[in-house]
């Protein structure tokens, strides 16, 4: 049955969007850097050559198509984000001080890289998964328990092993942006304790 969400023939496209997603974002980073600035045709040629590339590994067109809609969605709840702040009477202002001046601007910074990093792993695992399989990994199934490559995904995911990892890396994480950050001012005369 046909529906107005039916995207069956926009995905016979699949392979155009890593291409013009990747030849735009390596042309608007390498155009601001300042060596390329009177060099703007081996800016593009570079872009060029890096996305007929990503063409060439089916892992990476498959990434990129698995990593966009998740970024689209996290990019969609931080504009919602900021007009709930901004119907609650923040100002723009206020806003983009926080975000770019405040102590708060490195956690911000921080969280930001983390959300991207989980997309990103989180979409290249699954594309390696769906491609080389974890059931292979988990023993030798019964028919009534046959696992998915997503049952073996999840399963791999939330392993001890895994997950003590991943907590070791969040501690070491927080440890250093707390131990790199700026120390807090300390209290003026007026306001330490007086000695008795």
């Amino acid at each position: 049955m046909a529906t107005p969400l039916d995207i069956g023939l926009i995905a016979k496209f699949d392979i155009i969007f890593p291409f013009l997603l990747i030849i735009i974002l390596v042309y608007a980073f390498l155009s601001r850097m300042k060596w390329f600035e009177e060099k703007q045709g081996m800016a593009f040629l570079i872009a060029f050559l890096l996305a007929i590339m990503t063409l060439m590994s089916p892992i990476a067109t498959r990434t990129i198509n698995m990593m966009a809609p998740w970024f689209i969605l996290l990019m969609i709840f931080a504009i919602f984000l900021l007009i709930s702040y901004q119907a609650l009477g923040v100002s723009e202002g206020t806003i983009t001080e926080v975000v770019t001046k405040s102590h708060y601007s490195k956690t911000i910074v921080w969280w930001v890289i983390a959300l991207a990093l989980i997309i990103g792993i989180g979409s290249l695992a699954t594309v390696v998964s769906q491609r080389e399989g974890f059931i292979s990994k988990l023993g030798q199934p019964t028919e009534e328990t046959a696992p998915t490559e997503e049952t073996g995904f999840w399963q791999t995911v939330v392993n001890p092993k895994v997950l003590g990892v991943a907590l070791i890396f969040l501690i070491a994480m927080f440890t250093i942006s707390r131990l790199a950050g700026t120390p807090p001012e300390s209290l003026s005369p007026k306001e330490q304790p007086k000695k008795e």
